[in-house]
């Protein structure tokens, strides 16, 4: 059972589950809202808001591997829109086959529990991003919220190595050449799929390197860009 706050706006559906969770700490609890004003994901990067934006967080058991609960939660949010030909980015972003980005995860860790918080465009308004489905269209973005939501909690994964075939089986840059940037650290390399903790392995001339955290892009070697 969940218990589902739907709002009309809110700055950050994450700061008000953290607040709910003080009143109700023993309840899976869900936050959704027809607006967000200040959403935030990795490195606190701002999710722009359009009319087609869902906007939700809700607490989430870690996966069997705690680091792997954001990819997991990618590969559903694949599924969930089966037919659409999602394909994934890592570690934890989602793109639509214009090869735009429709959705991004955040997963934190409060009060001895998970958070998930998700960014999704159904449609997109704005030549920059991109949306599940092409064109726009009416929604209930409060049933859309709690479908997505209630599907995640009933479809987890069991097995790891079930999860990792599936997402690399979605990932869009498996095999190519990628830069991967944290701070000032930098690796370029092929990438080559998951390590055993949800780590991006990176193969080029020094061998096989574990990158656990940054942000990653195609990378054209010929003329050093990336794109």
């Amino acid at each position: 059972m969940i218990r589902h706050i739907h709002l009309d706006t809110c700055d950050s559906t994450q700061d008000v589950l953290k607040e709910q969770l003080s009143q109700f700490p023993g309840e899976n609890i869900l936050i959704s809202c027809e607006e967000q004003t200040n959403g935030r994901g990795r490195s606190e990067k701002v999710w722009s808001p359009m009319p087609g934006s869902l906007y939700l967080s809700f607490t989430i058991a870690p996966s069997v591997i705690p680091s792997f609960t954001a990819i997991e939660l990618s590969v559903l949010v694949t599924k969930f829109f089966e037919g659409s030909n999602l394909q994934l980015k890592w570690p934890n972003d989602v793109y639509n086959k214009d090869h735009k980005k429709c959705a991004g995860i955040l997963v934190q860790t409060t009060q001895q529990k998970m958070l998930a918080g998700i960014g999704l465009n159904l449609f997109s308004t704005l030549e920059d991003y991109g949306g599940v489905f092409d064109q726009p269209f009416t929604c209930d973005k409060k049933s859309w919220c709690h479908e997505l939501a209630t599907f995640i909690h009933e479809n987890r994964f069991r097995k790891i190595e079930e999860l990792k075939k599936v997402w690399m089986n979605k990932c869009y840059h498996l095999n190519d050449t990628v830069r991967i940037k944290d701070g000032k650290d930098s690796v370029v390399g092929k990438f080559i799929g998951l390590g055993e903790y949800g780590e991006a392995l990176i193969q080029n001339d020094e061998g096989i390197h574990k990158v656990f955290n940054g942000s990653l892009r195609l990378f054209n070697p010929l003329l050093e860009e990336l794109y």
